[in-house]
């Protein structure tokens, strides 16, 4: 509508996070992690709260990268030094997530940034359920480029078999999204 996609981007999460919270009951408070994507012609605009990720990947994998960073207890302490991620990742608190939308989490501080794209490439948003698998962003765009930037959605049927074919422990969901878009 024309909005600041930042401010767009933070209020969306927000707004999601309420409606997790109208949604509690005594039964329980549902929770998600979340990751949202808005796409211009010039810039990514990513929000996220969680382990649920953003990746750039290119045709050429070592062009590729992750543009999230999880909050996780994992992420926190590799990022504090006391452990390198083969360590942190091999305890037992690797994935427990430390921001999340919902009524346990009342006030969520989505995290927002902005990503030029350096040239044709497609943006990837996934869960866990994906990358536990596949971490690595240039392992990530070896599994689908350059068929990703003109069939999408085989791509990501591909990545989600992938996912299940490794064991399928959580979750999975992928989307990717050529940038430039295709002409139609």
């Amino acid at each position: 509508a024309g909005d600041d996609p930042a401010a767009a981007a933070g209020a969306a999460a927000r707004e999601a996070a309420q409606a997790l919270t109208d949604m509690a009951d005594s039964d329980g408070a549902p929770a998600a992690t979340y990751v949202s994507a808005t796409i211009d012609p010039e810039h990514v605009t990513l929000c996220w709260l969680g382990d649920s990720r953003a990746y750039w990947l290119t045709a050429d994998p070592a062009g590729s990268v992750r543009l999230t960073k999880d909050d996780s207890i994992a992420e926190e302490i590799v990022a504090a030094g006391v452990a390198t991620v083969d360590e942190a990742m091999a305890s037992p608190q690797a994935h427990v997530i430390t921001r999340w939308l919902g009524a346990d989490l009342p006030d969520p501080e989505p995290h927002v940034a902005r990503f030029r794209p350096p040239g044709p490439g497609v943006v990837l948003i996934c869960s866990d359920g994906l990358w536990n698998y596949r971490p690595e962003a240039g392992d990530l765009a070896g599994l689908v480029m350059p068929a990703a930037q003109t069939e999408p959605l085989p791509a990501a049927a591909g990545l989600v078999k992938f996912a299940v074919d490794r064991g399928g422990l959580d979750n999975i969901t992928v989307v990717l999204i050529p940038v430039p878009f295709a002409a139609e």
